[in-house]
């Protein structure tokens, strides 16, 4: 899938981002650090502390919860860091298309359940590609949000970090795997998709309307449809403008 090429304008905004960002999660992952330390050290005050100590089950509940949030802040600035570097990974050479997955699957897994759907990573073979490391998480994103339904008719218009008030409470169920896939020698990422509220022991064998749609979408989003069924979908989404 070709992408337009990078102007000389494009490359320095996306470095400026880049280094600030990549700064700002720096800062954040010391502020974190501190956190989880505090809240260390008064778990062992407590657990020093007699059963006497008022409240003593509630602050131990407290404090394990801020150390579980610490850390799931923690992973999230790592993967948000890793995305601020991404403008530098143009012509460094082979990367793993895995990690990149990972990193991706951490940062949009938010937006993901908001629409009912649970993101995930798959297991596949280790796939090495030289791409725009931008373009390749932009491309995926663009995919991502096919299978969402944003942009289809009667789809949300809202953006995957939007929050706005919904009058009812969106189908859950959903889920989409992505993994690292090579097909006829080319890189890219396979896309398992289940589509929230469906009932895949329903009998039904052909395609909804929507899942219709949403093949229609990732077709113009250059993916390639290798399977579709009434409660399952899967793709093949060539990595833009790289080599294996």
């Amino acid at each position: 899938m070709a992408v337009p090429a990078a102007t000389a304008g494009d490359d320095a905004a996306h470095e400026c981002v880049g280094r600030l960002a990549a700064s700002a999660t720096h800062e954040l992952q010391n502020a974190l650090a501190v956190i989880r330390e505090s809240a260390g050290l008064m778990q062992d005050l407590v657990s020093l502390c007699s059963e006497g100590l008022p409240h003593r089950d509630r602050l131990c509940t407290m404090l394990s919860l801020i150390q579980e949030q610490v850390a799931r802040g923690g992973d999230l600035a790592w993967n948000l860091n890793r995305l601020a570097h991404a403008w530098e990974e143009d012509g460094e050479g082979p990367r793993d298309l895995g990690a990149v997955l990972e990193e991706f699957v951490a940062l949009a897994r938010r937006g993901c359940a908001m629409r009912g759907v649970e993101l995930s990573q798959g297991e596949g073979p280790a796939v090495r590609v030289n791409a725009p490391g931008l373009a390749l998480r932009a491309s995926l994103l663009r995919a991502v949000r096919c299978c969402l339904g944003e942009g289809l008719p009667g789809g949300p218009a809202d953006d995957m970090a939007g929050e706005a008030v919904r009058s009812s409470r969106p189908a859950t169920g959903g889920a989409l795997v992505l993994r690292a896939a090579l097909q006829d020698g080319v890189p890219g990422v396979e896309m398992d998709f289940t589509p929230p509220g469906t009932r895949a022991a329903s009998g039904a064998t052909e395609l909804s309307t929507t899942s219709a749609d949403t093949a229609r979408c990732m077709q113009a989003c250059g993916a390639e449809v290798r399977q579709a069924e009434a409660a399952h979908l899967r793709f093949f989404l060539p990595c833009p403008n790289c080599t294996a």
